[in-house]
């Protein structure tokens, strides 16, 4: 089954510089899952005095979300940071070595919501993001980035 590959073979790093992502990585977030969506909108409009519309390809937009079971006082403040002080992350990862990779330099996050368990479940936060400069966004070769 060659090119099968699991949520152990991920490697996923959040931090608000760029000297800082390779030791932000997912062992430090406690990230449960990660979720990274792309989508493209369409364009359309009405012709005048002719039957059916003009389609044209729309924006391009990258959204996600991800959990994750430490918080701020266990070093992964970059993300509250963000939502807080409106400033942007970046997330790099894969899906695997040699597989799907992404780097994203203009992240912001857009929702931050912590849920609090009972004695036997783990509080966790629920956090999404958007990229802010989906029209840098370029692909290579199974990567995926909006750096210049």
């Amino acid at each position: 089954m060659a090119g099968i590959v699991s949520g152990k073979d991920a490697k996923i790093y959040i931090a608000t510089s760029a000297g800082d992502l390779p030791n932000k990585g997912h062992q430090l977030w406690g990230i449960s899952d990660f979720s990274l969506t792309f989508s493209r909108d369409t364009v359309e409009q009405e012709l005048v005095g002719m039957p059916g519309n003009y389609f044209k390809i729309g924006g391009l937009s990258v959204e996600g979300s991800f959990t994750n079971c430490k918080f701020a006082a266990s070093g992964a403040a970059d993300s509250l940071k963000s939502i807080v002080e409106s400033e942007y992350v970046q997330i790099s990862g894969c899906v695997s070595d040699g597989s799907l990779r992404w780097y994203f330099v203009s992240c912001q996050i857009t929702g931050y919501d912590i849920s609090i368990g009972d004695a036997d479940t783990i509080s966790e936060a629920s956090i999404d993001f958007t990229v802010m400069d989906p029209y840098n966004v370029t692909y290579s070769n199974g990567y995926i980035t909006d750096a210049s």
